[in-house]
């Protein structure tokens, strides 16, 4: 899973890709529609939807963090205050104990015991939801040059994990440099100019010039900052054959399950944006490891005894200044006309009603419904203030009543995603969504969460080496992944998985 990876970013640098990507579309069956048919697209619910067949709203993954009404505070999506933290003194740890569901790797489990799930990724919500309630292992980057577990999956690391993290080395990263693997022109041929205004420039930037060659900063700490470089995710994939070769993965009738994420790549995009030469630059080197990362596999396992299986957790919006400049409309939300809708809203409410009705997170309004109940006061008053006040700062569309949605009719493809995205307790009662186009990121780089097809867009790739490259345009969504993977292995697809199963 590629974290933020648009379909373009295949298809925009296809006769140039001479690895894994290439290795991968040649002899894949690629699914051309396919969208996350949920409506906040972020990295939690994505890898949910993708590792469960289930939409994230069914459970109550509502986003990456998020207030939760019955703790009162706010919450990581895999937050676990039970758990310790296993392979290093720094880090947190993470769970999938909020969650009473099952994933693709307990279903596997289930059936063959004798099956192993590996689940490796730069962010602890991308390997934790990926691996499901059970998998033999989760591991992520700790921000402090270790990849890390917790003992809601072992008590302790694995030796080869152990031994991988020591010869990681990350504070080594801070003397490299990030230059490019093709001549000039070719980028200019693919991408747009290297110095483009809201890109981010975070390596000695005294004067704005986010252009190669890009290291990391001396103000900047090297074992975090190296998960914001190319090279990131060529260590996570040397971890990935450590775990291939130590848990004897894909060498008897058990099938098995490696889940990897490729979450540098969503720093990187949200920095530079996708039509940037960094991210051109970014994927050809990915490219290029994931071409070792296949030999090796056929090396030691045997290509005919691998189904590879490639997608993205969600889209992204191009950066706001280049959408303009090819003609389209969009922009950042300006920060200060919020906080005073914001500081309009609560003033109006109190006005009218008295405070202590809510608690807002962000543009979220989770009502006190009990309150609002015994002092007999209907909750859309609430809602009427706030729909009044937000959507006038240019990028608010509109604010969403909960109620609303769980109750329409429609079937248009906006309210179907926000169906899926709602959990009839944890969601808040009232939340925005912004305009086409728009984002909060501010002043540089891009983002995502948005219904819009620009987010929801994914590349879905079914590859095997005796495959050959078809392109399938039916419609598909990313909740299909996990039943179609386990009707390959033969395995029973649970009546509650919300996707259904390819026939190909």
């Amino acid at each position: 899973v590629v974290d933020q990876m648009r379909p373009d970013l295949l298809t925009r640098f296809d006769d140039l890709y001479t690895g894994g990507f290439r290795w991968l579309m040649d002899h894949g069956i690629w699914f051309t529609d396919t969208h996350h048919e949920h409506s906040y697209t972020a990295t939690g619910p994505g890898h949910f939807a993708i590792g469960s067949g289930q939409y994230p709203g069914r459970v109550g993954v509502i986003g990456n963090s998020f207030y939760d009404r019955d703790l009162q505070k706010k919450v990581n999506c895999v937050e676990d205050p039970n758990a310790r933290v296993v392979g290093a003194e720094e880090g947190k740890a993470r769970s999938y104990s909020r969650y009473n569901t099952t994933g693709l790797g307990d279903w596997v489990k289930s059936s063959f015991s004798n099956s192993k799930v590996i689940s490796i990724g730069g962010k602890d919500r991308t390997a934790v939801l990926l691996g499901g309630q059970k998998p033999d292992l989760a591991l992520y980057f700790n921000y402090a040059g270790r990849f890390i577990s917790s003992d809601y999956y072992v008590d302790a690391l694995p030796d080869w994990a152990n031994q991988f993290n020591t010869s990681l080395n990350a504070e080594s990263y801070k003397d490299s440099l990030w230059t490019k693997s093709l001549s000039d022109d070719v980028y200019l041929k693919y991408a747009r100019e290297d110095h483009y205004q809201g890109e981010l420039d975070d390596y000695l930037n005294d004067d704005y010039s986010p252009v190669f060659p890009i290291g990391i900063d001396p103000k900047n700490n090297p074992k975090e900052y190296f998960m914001a470089r190319p090279w990131f995710e060529r260590e996570i994939l040397n971890l990935a054959k450590e775990a291939v070769v130590n848990e004897n993965l894909g060498v008897d009738s058990s099938p098995d399950l490696l889940f990897i994420g490729f979450s540098a790549m969503d720093w990187m995009i949200h920095d530079y944006g996708p039509f940037s030469q960094e991210i051109m630059d970014a994927f050809i080197k990915l490219d290029k490891y994931l071409g070792n990362f296949i030999e090796f596999l056929d090396k030691s396992v045997g290509l005919n005894n691998v189904q590879f299986v490639l997608t993205g957790d969600h889209g992204g919006l191009p950066l706001p200044e280049y959408v303009i400049e090819q003609g389209g409309i969009a922009g950042r939300i300006n920060r200060e006309h919020l906080k005073e809708a914001f500081e309009w809203i609560d003033e109006e409410v109190e006005e009218k009603i008295g405070k202590n009705f809510y608690n807002r997170s962000g543009g979220n309004f989770f009502l006190d419904l009990d309150r609002l109940k015994k002092a007999d006061i209907d909750p859309r008053v609430i809602y009427d203030i706030v729909q009044n006040y937000l959507p006038k700062v240019e990028g608010i569309e509109r604010m969403i009543y909960k109620e609303d949605i769980i109750n329409s009719a429609a079937t248009d493809k906006i309210t179907h995603r926000l169906q899926n995205m709602i959990h009839p307790h944890k969601t808040p009662e009232i939340f925005p969504i912004v305009t086409k186009g728009y984002l909060y990121k501010s002043p540089y780089g891009t983002g995502h969460g948005s219904p819009y097809d620009y987010d929801t867009h994914v590349p879905l790739i079914f590859s095997h080496i005796q495959s050959q490259r078809v392109s399938n345009a039916t419609p598909r969504a990313t909740v299909d992944i996990a039943p179609t993977i386990a009707q390959i292995l033969g395995v029973q697809i649970p009546e509650y998985c919300d996707g259904i199963a390819i026939q190909f």
